[in-house]
């Protein structure tokens, strides 16, 4: 791709809608525009940050009505001259117009071009342009509380500011090093060490929110497991708020796992309904059973459904790992419950209620989110920073090389070992920022962006 070409694409995904927006950024978005709108004013008259009615036409052929608005250079995404237009939706006027723009003179861009080209300009560092992938990807209040966090230079500020400590440390030992004639004495490598020491701190708390991230980002996986017409698929429904999986008394009624998605204290929670786990099943429910099982095994939780009113309760051995489970008493509205059984089981949480009248679904769902709060929360951040799998190798590659540097400080050893190890940790670090990124590993993060953005 070139940085000389004028780009187009969809910003909105295909399909029926209101609207459909285009954007068109580079050298000649203004001209290119304008050779095809006609309208009251013309867009090369439109000042920054200003828009017109009117219709698009190529040649003899009218494309649609549109209105374009003007972002003029520096003053916008890219940091490039860059117009938006607002066509109807649906699936031919946005094709339409794009196919105009692009016999016009301009390219379509490639997935993620936009950002690099904002990333390029120095509109964006390279951690806030993934917090644009990470703020269109979140399916949870979590995620995009981090996504914001990030995309205002929250976690680049704090890489930077620790890089520059780095920096430091490394400057007294270069001009050491360099000009041991004029600077006789050896820097304080106690001192230098006692440095390293913080930044070790502060790079160990920057690693701890890559576990939290990821739980915001991805969620979890929540199975509904145990025996036939023990409520399983009544719950999923009294969660969902909908009639999303089959009901009946029929034993074997679900014979493959329903999934749906929830979401419980702004994290996304992946529910999944399994058939019920029983040894006499017939060919096509023993296989729902054996899959029910693979979701057990790999869920991250699993609500152990109980017909709390059944006086044969299920044996040790068919319980899962209790580190894993909750256990559900269901059927409340039937009786007491008979949940002596259930007292030593689990360390979490055990609990009564009716997926019929709903009583009690409030507690289980309050009951799961102060887990989810707790886990999220635990690495005491002062503010949420969405520290991806990319940075949290960098960060802990910069962290090994910055304790190595120190220990050879502290052991006097020659400072030539510790310049390489804190030149070794800079670059990690600037990876994360962008501020040493090789090409290949900026093909490699804008590719998974969406075209358009």
């Amino acid at each position: 791709m070139s940085l000389a070409d004028t780009i187009v694409a969809r910003a909105t995904p295909p399909g029926q809608g209101a609207l459909a927006v285009l954007r068109v950024s580079g050298p000649e978005a203004i001209a290119v525009v304008d050779g095809l709108f006609h309208g009251r004013r013309a867009v090369r008259d439109l000042g920054g940050f200003e828009g017109a009615h009117g219709f698009l036409r190529h040649g003899n052929h009218t494309l649609d009505e549109v209105v374009v608005w003007v972002y003029r250079a520096p003053a916008s995404y890219t940091g490039e001259d860059l117009v938006e237009i607002s066509c109807h939706g649906g699936r031919l006027p946005a094709a339409t117009v794009e196919e105009a723009l692009v016999r016009s003179g301009c390219r379509r861009a490639q997935p993620g071009e936009f950002t690099l080209r904002a990333f390029l300009g120095g509109r964006l560092d390279l951690t806030q342009a993934e917090a644009v992938a990470d703020l269109v990807a979140a399916r949870g209040r979590r995620a995009q509380e981090r996504a914001l966090a990030q995309l205002e230079g929250g976690l680049a500020r704090r890489v930077r500011a620790t890089a520059g400590t780095v920096r430091e440390v490394l400057a007294r030992l270069t001009v050491f090093l360099d000009f041991d004639e004029d600077v006789p004495e050896a820097p304080d490598q106690a001192a230098l060490a006692g440095r390293l020491e913080s930044v070790e701190k502060e790079l160990a708390a920057l690693l701890a929110g890559a576990a939290t991230h990821a739980l915001a980002r991805e969620g979890i996986r929540v199975a509904l497991a145990g025996r036939p017409n023990a409520g399983k698929s009544s719950l999923l429904n009294a969660l969902a708020g909908t009639d999303r999986a089959i009901v009946h008394e029929t034993p074997g009624t679900t014979r493959d796992t329903v999934e749906i998605e929830v979401e419980w204290a702004g994290v996304p929670v992946r529910l999944i309904d399994t058939a019920g786990l029983r040894g006499d099943a017939a060919a096509v429910e023993r296989e729902g059973i054996a899959r029910s099982r693979r979701e057990v095994e790999e869920a991250d939780r699993i609500l152990w459904v109980v017909d709390g009113t059944d006086p044969d309760p299920p044996e040790r051995e068919e319980l899962p790992d209790p580190t894993r489970t909750w256990v559900v008493l269901n059927k409340t509205d039937l009786g007491a419950p008979l949940s002596g059984w259930v007292n030593d089981y689990s360390p979490l949480d055990t609990f009564h209620l009716s997926a019929k009248t709903l009583e009690g679904i409030d507690l289980l769902i309050l009951g799961a989110e102060r887990e989810l709060l707790a886990r999220l929360d635990g690495s005491g951040e002062d503010r949420p920073l969405a520290v991806n799998r990319r940075h949290a190798e960098r960060i802990d590659e910069a962290r090994i090389a910055v304790f190595r540097a120190r220990e050879a400080l502290q052991a006097e050893r020659p400072v030539e070992m510790a310049a390489a190890d804190l030149t070794r940790a800079l670059a990690a670090l600037g990876e994360i920022t962008g501020d040493s990124a090789a090409p290949d590993l900026l093909e490699r993060i804008f590719a998974e962006f969406c075209i358009g953005k």
